[in-house]
C-alpha cells in the first residue's frame, strides 16, 4: 500500500496541529460541496463516533495525539507531509501503542472486518518509526448483539483495557452509546439505533465551520474567543499558535 523506503519523520499530532489545520483546509478547497446537505449515515456515524470515542475514554487513557503526520515521497520525487486521522490512540508504554477503529455499521460489514484496512495501514506507517516495537489493533462496533468477525481468522472479543492482544474487536452496547451521548450533551436522532435513521441525507450543521477552512480570509479574520465547538477552537488556537511574536 505504501512503499516504505519513502516514507519518514512519522509523528502523532493533536487535532489542533497547524500544519494538520493547513492540510485540511487544502481539503476544503479540492471539495467545495462540503458543508452540504451529507448522507444521514455519515452524520449519524460522526456523533456516534464522538460518544464511543468518550466511552473509550473511562476504561483507558486515550491521548489527545490521535492525527498520524508522516512525510512521503510524492510522484514529483519531493516529500510531502500526509495526515491520517485515528479514532482513538491508547499508548501503553514508551514502545507500545493500541489503535481504535470506531465503525457503526451493519451487520454484515462488521462480519467482514471493516475498518481493519485502516488499521493495518496506519500501524505499517507507524513501524516506520524505530520508537514503536508494539502496534495493537482493535475494531470498535457497537452493536448489542455482537456477530463473528471474520470467523475464519478468529479474531478475539476483547475489553477496551486489554494490552496483550495483537488484533480484537471490542463491542459496545447501543444503551453505553446513549450514556456517553447524554454526559456530552449529544443529541442523538430519534430512533438512531434503527437502520433507517442512516437512509437519506441531512443539512450539515457543520457548514459553517468548514467554510472557515475553505475561505483563507475568513480563518484569518476569525479572532472570536467565543467560540465553543471543538473544531472552531482548534482553528483559532492553531491561528494563534501560527502569529509571529
Amino acid at each position: 500500500m505504501y512503499n516504505a523506503d519513502t516514507i519518514r519523520n512519522v509523528k502523532l499530532v493533536r487535532p489542533d496541529d497547524p500544519g494538520y489545520i493547513a492540510f485540511m483546509r487544502r481539503m476544503a478547497d479540492q471539495r467545495p460541496s462540503r458543508g452540504g446537505p451529507r448522507s444521514a449515515g455519515e452524520y449519524l456515524g460522526g456523533l456516534v463516533e464522538r460518544a464511543v470515542r468518550h466511552w473509550l475514554s473511562q476504561h483507558v487513557p486515550l491521548q489527545e495525539e490521535r492525527i498520524l503526520s508522516w512525510e512521503q515521497r510524492l510522484r514529483n520525487h519531493r516529500h510531502g507531509t500526509l495526515y491520517r486521522e485515528i479514532d482513538g490512540v491508547w499508548q501503553i508504554d514508551h514502545e507500545s501503542l493500541c489503535l481504535y477503529e470506531i465503525k457503526f455499521t451493519y451487520p454484515e460489514n462488521m462480519r467482514s472486518g471493516v475498518g481493519l484496512r485502516q488499521l493495518d495501514t496506519a500501524a505499517e506507517i507507524l513501524f516506520r518509526d524505530p520508537r514503536y516495537q508494539y502496534v495493537l489493533k482493535r475494531l470498535v462496533y457497537v452493536a448489542d448483539e455482537p456477530v463473528p468477525v471474520l470467523e475464519e481468522e478468529n479474531i478475539p472479543c476483547l475489553p477496551p483495557d486489554d494490552a496483550y492482544e495483537e488484533l480484537g474487536v471490542v463491542w459496545v452496547s447501543l444503551d453505553a452509546v446513549a450514556g456517553a451521548a447524554q454526559e456530552l450533551g449529544i443529541e442523538l436522532p430519534e430512533g438512531w439505533q434503527l437502520p433507517e435513521a442512516r437512509e437519506g441525507v441531512v443539512e450539515d450543521p457543520e457548514r459553517e465551520e468548514w467554510r472557515q477552512y475553505a475561505d483563507t480570509e475568513a480563518l484569518e479574520a476569525d479572532t472570536d474567543t467565543s467560540a465553543t465547538s471543538p473544531l472552531a477552537e482548534a482553528l483559532r488556537r492553531a491561528l494563534e499558535r501560527s502569529q509571529p511574536g
